[in-house]
C-alpha cells in the first residue's frame, strides 16, 4: 500500500517546490538538486511496487522492506508538512491581519521590512529542513539498493498483482447438497421468482447479491440443481464468468453448455449469432455465476442475443457487486443473509466430526463457539472445518478458538483469497480506506461521516485545494458508496434526520481481513494486556500508526508498550486518564480522538500537535478552548460537540484557515459567535452557528462561508435578517437546519418580526431542510420555492406547536422522507395533503418519491382524511396515484387519531412497514383479528404495534 503514499509526496514535493518560488523562500544552495534525486527515487520504487505488494504476503524480507519504505514516506510527508507551513503560514497570518483599505506608502515599506526579517529568521528552520531532505534522501538511496537484490518486476497491471497462493476458484454445477444447511428460505423466495405463476414476457433477470464466501454460488447450484427448476426449463446452462470478463471465452462456454461448438470461429459476431439462433424461442436458465464487470458495453451483446427466448426465460446472475446487478438490468436482487451459527456449526460438524464421532461430546461446547467466530459466513464455516480436521485434543480445539482468523495460516490461505479477489481491484486509494478500517473495533457501528473525515485526516482522499463536486468530502462519499456496493460493509443504519447512510458495520471476517492486509499499519489494542507485555524483559515496543485503545474503566496509558513518535491516528477510550506529556509524545499524529475522557481543560501543548487534521474532544468539561489550537494550521475537523460547559471558542479561531468541519452541536453554554468565525472560508459544515441579539449584523458574518455543505443555525433574537447570510448563492449547501429557542412564547410582536425577517432566498440545491421550534402559524412561502420542490429529499419539523396547516407536499417530486413532531396545533389532515383539491382532480402523482412518512406526537389530531371509499371506488387505478413509493409508515403518541386513509392502506403499493406506538385507538381498531380493520393491513408484511 506504499503505492498511494509515493504518489502523494512526489505530487506533494513538486507543490511545495512551486510554493517556494512564489513566496520567495530560498533554501541553502543545493537542496532543489536534493529533491530532484528524491522525486527520481521514488518514481523508481514507485514502479516496483506491484510485484513488491503481490510478494509482501508470502516474503518476510519484501514485508519489511515495504515498511522500511513506508517509514521513509511517513517522515517525507511530516518534513513536507513543517516546510509547508514555513512557507506558508507567517504570510497567510499577516493577510488575516491585513487591514481591507488599500495600504499607503509608509505602510509597504513597514510591510516590506517585516516580511525581510521574517525571511531572514527562517534561514536557520530552513535550513534544517534542507538537513533533513538530505538525510531521507540517503535512506532512499539504501531502500533502492535493496530493491536490486529482489528483482521486483516493474510496473504490474492490476489483474498481475494475485499472490500465487490465491488462485481465483473455477465454480461448477456440480455440488453435495449434504453439505449445505440454512438456505431453505432463501431457495423458496428465489424459485417463485424463477417458476411465476404469470410468464413474464421478456427474459427475467435475477441476481444473487453478497460478500465473498456468503454462499451466493452455493445458492445458484441449488437452484440449478432443482428436480422443479429442471422440469420448467427446456435447457440449463451454467457458465464460470470471473474476471477478466472475456467475451470469447464466455460465448463459446454458452456454446458448449448447449452441445454446439464455436472453437472454429474466430469473430464474437459469429458466436453470438450462434447464442442467438440456438436460444431463440427456447425457455431457458442461464447461471452466470461470479459476474464482476461493469462495462455495460460488454454485457450488451450477450444480452441482445438471449433476448427472445420464449416467455419465463430467467438470467441467474450471482455477483459481489450491487453496480454489477444493475449493469445486467436486474429484475429481482436478492441479497444474501447469513446463516446462524448452529448452522454454521452444523457445517463445522459434517467436515471435522464427519467420522470421529467420540470427539464430538467433548469439543462441542468449543466448536459452537469456534462456529459464532465465522459470523455467519459459509465459507468461514467450511474453513474452520477443514482445519479443526486434524486437531485431535481439546487443547488443539481451544487453540484455534484463542488465535485470531487473520493470524492463522491454514485459515488465511483458505478465506482471504475470496476477499483478496475484491481487494484487488481497488486502487491505491480505496485500499488504503478500506484497510484503515482495521482500526474499528470488531462489532462497532462506524459512523461514515467520521470515516471519511478520517480518511481525510490521513491524506487518503486528494487535494485539500477541490471544491464543490470534487472536494474530499465528496470523494470520501463515492469511495465510502464503492467499497459497499462491494459487500465490504453491512447494516447499513439510517437516521430520520439524516440525508443517507449514517453508520455501518463490517463482518468479522472482513475486518480480519482488513487486519491481515494492514499488518503492523492498524492495530485494536487492549490496555490491560499491552501493560502485562510491558511487564516482561526486553519487550520492544510495537511500530503501529493507527491504533483504537480498548480496556478498563479509567486506564492509564502513561507507559504503554507503544511507539508514540511513529503514530498516526489514536482513539482513546472513554474515561481515559489522558497523559500530561501525551502531546510532547505525539509528534506524527494527524488523528486524535480524546471523547468522553471527563477532561476539565485541554493541554496548551496541543498546538505543538502541527501535523493534526482531526481533533475530537467531544463529551468533555472544559469550559475554555485554548488560543493554541488555533496554532494547528492544517487542522481540517474540530469536534468539540456536547462539551456542555464550553463557554467561548478561541478568538483567533480565524487562523485556522483549513478547517473544513466544526461540530460544535449540544455546546449550550455557547451564546455568541467569535469574531474571525468569517474567515473559516474553507468550512464545509458548521453544527451550531449561533445567531444572538448582541449584534445587529451576526448572521451576516455566513455571508463568505460558501463552501458550507451543511449548516444549522440557532435562532436566539427576533431582530434577525436572514438575507445578510446570502443563503442563496451557497451553492454547495444540501443541509439547512433552523431552530428558533428563546423568543419569547407570548411575545407576538416579536415573532411577526421574526418571520418578516426570514423571506430569504434559499439555497438552489438543498436537499435536507429542518425547521425546530419555528414560532408562526403560517410555514415561509420560500418553502414551497421552485429549488426546494425540484430538489429537496429530506423535510423536518419538531416542535411547531402553532403550525396548523401544512403546505403542498405532495408536489415535491424529489421528496424521500417527511418527519413531522410535535405539531400540537394540527387537528385536522385533509384531502389536500394529498392534492386532493377538488373532485375533478386525477391524472396526477401525490408524494412520487416519499418512502418512509413518521408523525410523532401531535397529540390533538383527529383525523386524517382522503377520498371516501364510494369516490375512489369511481376514479380510474390510473388517474391518481398517490404515495406509490411509501415503504415505511411510522405513527407514535397520536392519541386521538381514530383511523388511517384508506387510500394508504389500498394505493401504497410498496408499504412494507407500518408501526404504530401509543395510539391506543389505533391499536385497537387494526390489531391483529381482534381489531375490526384489520384485514385493511393484513397484506403489510411488518406491522408492528407497541
Amino acid at each position: 500500500m506504499a503505492e498511494l503514499l509515493i504518489s502523494k509526496i512526489i505530487d506533494r514535493l513538486t507543490d511545495v517546490l512551486s510554493k517556494q518560488v512564489e513566496e520567495r523562500v530560498n533554501l541553502v544552495a543545493g537542496v532543489e538538486e536534493e529533491v530532484q534525486n528524491l522525486s527520481s527515487k521514488l518514481t523508481k520504487i514507485e514502479n516496483l511496487l506491484g510485484d513488491a505488494e503481490r510478494r509482501r504476503l508470502q516474503e518476510k524480507n519484501v514485508s519489511i522492506w515495504l515498511e522500511e519504505l513506508e517509514d521513509i514516506t511517513h517522515e517525507m510527508e511530516d518534513v513536507l508538512d513543517e516546510w509547508n507551513i514555513k512557507i506558508l503560514h507567517p504570510k497567510e497570518l499577516d493577510q488575516q491581519g491585513a487591514q481591507v483599505q488599500s495600504p499607503t506608502f509608509l505602510e509597504k515599506v513597514h510591510s516590506f521590512i517585516l516580511s525581510l526579517c521574517s525571511c531572514l529568521k527562517q534561514v536557520p528552520i530552513l535550513n534544517e529542513i534542507a538537513i533533513k531532505v538530505k538525510e531521507i534522501n540517503g535512506k532512499l538511496e539504501s531502500i533502492l539498493r535493496e530493491a536490486n537484490e529482489f528483482n521486483f518486476l516493474s510496473t504490474l497491471s492490476n489483474s498481475q498483482i494475485l499472490p500465487p497462493d490465491f488462485k481465483r476458484p473455477i465454480t461448477t454445477s456440480i455440488f453435495d447438497e449434504s453439505e449445505v444447511y440454512g438456505r431453505d428460505s432463501d431457495r423458496h423466495f428465489l424459485i417463485m421468482q424463477m417458476l411465476p405463476e404469470v410468464k413474464e414476457n421478456r427474459v427475467k433477470v435475477i441476481s444473487i447479491v453478497g460478500c465473498g464466501g456468503s454462499g451466493k454460488t452455493t445458492l445458484a447450484q441449488i437452484l440449478y440443481n432443482d428436480d422443479r427448476v429442471n422440469k420448467y426449463f427446456e435447457v440449463a446452462n451454467w457458465v464460470c464468468v470471473s474476471d477478466p470478463f472475456d467475451e470469447k471465452r464466455i460465448a463459446n462456454a454458452l456454446l458448449e453448455g448447449t452441445g454446439m461448438s464455436g472453437s472454429n470461429l474466430s469473430e464474437l459476431e459469429s458466436l453470438l449469432q450462434l447464442i442467438k439462433s440456438f436460444f431463440s424461442g427456447k425457455r431457458f436458465l442461464l447461471v452466470l455465476d461470479d459476474l464482476w464487470t461493469e462495462d455495460y458495453s460488454k454485457w450488451k451483446p450477450f444480452r441482445d442475443s438471449l433476448k427472445d427466448g420464449a416467455p419465463g426465460s430467467v438470467i441467474l446472475v450471482t455477483t459481489r457487486k450491487e453496480s454489477v446487478a444493475r449493469v445486467v438490468g436486474t429484475d429481482y436482487r436478492h441479497a444474501l443473509d447469513l446463516l446462524s451459527d448452529t448452522h454454521c456449526w452444523f457445517i463445522i460438524k459434517q467436515i471435522a466430526l464427519s467420522k470421529r464421532s467420540e470427539l464430538c461430546w467433548k469439543v462441542e461446547k468449543i466448536g459452537l463457539k469456534i462456529a459464532e467466530k465465522c459470523k455467519g459466513l459459509p465459507l468461514a464455516a467450511r474453513t474452520m472445518g477443514s482445519l479443526l480436521q486434524f486437531k485431535d485434543t481439546l487443547q488443539e480445539w481451544q487453540d484455534v478458538l484463542d488465535s485470531e482468523i487473520w493470524q492463522m495460516k491454514e485459515a488465511s490461505l483458505e478465506l482471504f483469497p475470496h476477499f483478496y479477489l475484491s481487494y484487488k481491484e481497488l486502487s491505491p486509494q480505496l485500499k488504503r480506506c478500506f484497510s484503515y478500517c482495521a482500526v474499528f473495533p470488531k462489532d462497532s457501528h462506524m459512523k461514515v461521516d467520521s470515516i471519511i473525515k478520517l480518511w481525510m485526516s490521513q491524506g487518503y482522499l486528494g487535494n485539500a485545494s477541490q471544491k464543490g463536486d470534487d472536494s474530499m468530502e465528496k470523494k470520501g462519499r463515492d469511495h465510502f458508496k464503492t467499497l459497499a456496493m462491494r459487500s465490504f460493509f453491512q447494516e447499513a443504519k439510517r437516521d430520520w434526520h439524516k440525508d443517507g447512510v449514517f453508520s455501518i458495520k463490517m463482518h468479522d471476517i472482513i475486518h480480519d481481513f482488513a487486519q491481515f492486509i494492514a499488518k503492523n499499519e492498524c492495530r485494536v489494542l487492549d490496555i490491560a494486556d499491552c501493560q502485562k507485555v510491558e511487564n516482561k524483559v526486553g519487550f520492544t515496543k510495537e511500530r503501529f500508526r493507527h491504533v483504537t485503545l480498548l480496556g478498563m474503566e479509567k486506564p492509564t496509558i502513561s507507559s504503554m508498550v507503544l511507539d508514540f513518535g511513529k503514530v498516526r491516528s489514536l482513539f482513546l477510550p472513554p474515561n481515559s486518564n489522558v497523559p500530561q506529556d501525551l502531546c510532547t509524545s505525539l509528534k506524527s499524529v494527524r488523528s486524535l480522538t480524546l471523547s468522553e475522557c471527563g477532561l476539565q481543560e485541554l493541554p496548551q501543548e496541543i498546538g505543538n500537535l502541527i501535523h493534526l487534521r482531526f481533533l475530537n474532544v467531544s463529551s468533555n468539561w472544559f469550559r475554555i478552548l485554548p488560543e493554541t489550537v488555533c496554532d494547528l494550521y492544517y487542522l481540517e475537523t474540530l469536534d468539540i460537540g456536547w462539551c456542555q460547559k464550553l463557554e467561548h471558542l478561541p478568538e483567533r479561531i480565524g487562523d485556522l484557515t483549513h478547517l473544513r468541519h466544526l461540530d460544535n452541536d449540544g455546546t449550550f453554554a455557547l451564546q455568541q459567535m467569535p469574531p474571525g468565525i468569517e474567515k473559516l472560508a474553507s468550512l464545509r459544515s458548521l453544527s451550531r452557528f449561533i445567531v444572538d441579539g448582541g449584534s445587529s449584523n451576526t448572521v451576516g458574518k455566513l455571508r463568505q462561508l460558501n463552501q458550507l455543505e451543511e449548516l444549522q443555525i440557532y435562532v436566539h433574537c427576533s431582530a434577525v435578517n436572514f438575507e445578510q447570510a446570502q443563503l442563496g448563492d451557497k451553492v454547495f449547501l444540501h443541509k439547512l437546519t433552523l431552530t428558533f429557542e428563546r423568543i419569547g412564547s407570548d411575545d407576538s410582536k416579536s415573532k411577526r418580526s421574526l418571520v418578516e425577517m426570514i423571506k430569504v432566498k434559499p439555497p438552489p440545491n438543498l436537499r435536507v431542510l429542518q425547521l425546530y421550534g419555528y414560532p408562526t402559524a403560517q410555514l415561509p412561502d420560500w418553502i414551497e420555492a421552485k429549488s426546494l420542490v425540484n430538489n429537496l429529499r429530506n423535510l423536518v419539523l419538531v416542535n411547531a406547536d402553532l403550525v396548523s396547516s401544512l403546505p403542498s407536499l405532495w408536489m415535491f417530486s424529489s421528496l424521500e422522507s417527511l418527519v413531522l413532531v410535535n405539531l400540537s396545533s394540527i387537528k385536522h389532515i385533509g384531502r389536500a395533503f394529498f392534492g386532493l383539491v377538488d373532485e375533478g382532480t386525477a391524472g396526477f402523482v401525490a408524494f412520487p418519491s416519499l418512502k418512509t412518512l413518521i408523525l410523532r406526537y401531535l397529540s390533538n389530531w383527529e383525523k386524517w382524511e382522503d377520498m371516501s371509499e364510494e369516490d375512489d371506488e369511481n376514479v380510474e387505478n390510473d388517474c391518481i396515484s398517490v404515495l406509490p413509493r411509501l415503504q415505511s409508515l411510522q405513527i407514535y403518541g397520536c392519541d386521538k387519531l381514530k383511523a388511517l386513509p384508506h387510500r394508504i392502506l389500498r394505493r401504497a403499493p410498496s408499504l412494507k412497514i407500518l408501526k404504530i406506538h401509543r395510539s391506543e385507538i389505533l391499536q385497537k381498531q387494526y390489531s391483529k383479528y381482534s381489531g375490526k380493520d384489520w384485514m385493511k393491513i393484513s397484506h403489510i408484511p411488518d406491522v408492528i404495534f407497541v
